[in-house]
């Protein structure tokens, strides 16, 4: 799409904060208005169409995109859909398939992950079963039917977060984890690249899976910036 406004920035309405161009409030993809939490929010949003030039360009506009998936799909029809999609994370979380050899890299597998099954289960009551190697193991009913219970309860905000982190990472736990601050971005990210980074440490570093990781930690340094910026 070509720019068509002048100027973008961030302003009061009767319900909230939007964004407005050109003097006039945004909207969604799906024509709901753009109606922000915060002020700071709004700003970021504000700022992210601000910095286009000729062409609008949403791959470069994360926060833009994390509201509208707040606005249009947290709180709108396809929201029960997107419940089964976490839930099919949680079934299959990365965190509970643990590496079986070599010993060294076992022990990263347990130091970044049984910390968080253990808070899942101390927080939320739920017991995620784990195993060695890549063959699935399905998940005690009682697990999974918490965890839907918990998905089902998310605020729009909180479930955006925890929607776009599970995508991120491939695991529900390593999402509640960065939606409660359990994590910081750097254990978040760790705990989600185990491997990898004990193969780059190990062997040196491969450009493709460098450039892998650091879009894994981008990602997730947006989302928890989202994240705070909502409660400012």
């Amino acid at each position: 799409m070509k720019k068509f406004y002048k100027t973008a920035e961030a302003g009061r309405v009767p319900s909230g904060y939007a964004v407005l161009l050109d003097g006039k409030p945004i909207k969604t993809p799906l024509k709901k208005l753009l109606l922000l939490p915060s002020m700071a929010l709004a700003k970021a949003v504000a700022h992210e169409w601000e910095c286009q030039e000729c062409d609008i360009r949403p791959s470069i506009m994360p926060f833009t995109q994390l509201a509208n998936t707040m606005i249009d799909k947290a709180g709108g029809d396809e929201r029960s859909e997107m419940n089964v999609r976490i839930l099919e994370y949680g079934g299959s979380d990365l965190v509970c398939y643990f590496a079986d050899h070599p010993a060294d890299l076992v022990k990263c597998y347990h130091l970044r992950w049984t910390p968080l099954l253990a808070w899942m289960r101390e927080k939320y009551g739920i017991v995620f079963k784990t195993t060695s190697g890549i063959k699935h193991i399905s998940q005690p009913q009682e697990s999974i039917d918490k965890l839907e219970k918990l998905i089902n309860g998310l605020a729009t905000d909180e479930f955006t977060v925890v929607q776009a982190a599970s995508a991120a990472t491939g695991s529900v736990v390593i999402a509640f984890a960065l939606l409660e601050a359990q994590l910081s971005i750097e254990e978040a990210w760790q705990a989600a690249c185990v491997d990898d980074i004990f193969q780059m440490e190990k062997w040196g570093e491969d450009e493709d899976a460098r450039k892998r990781l650091d879009a894994i930690r981008l990602e997730l340094e947006l989302i928890n910036q989202f994240r705070n910026l909502v409660k400012e």
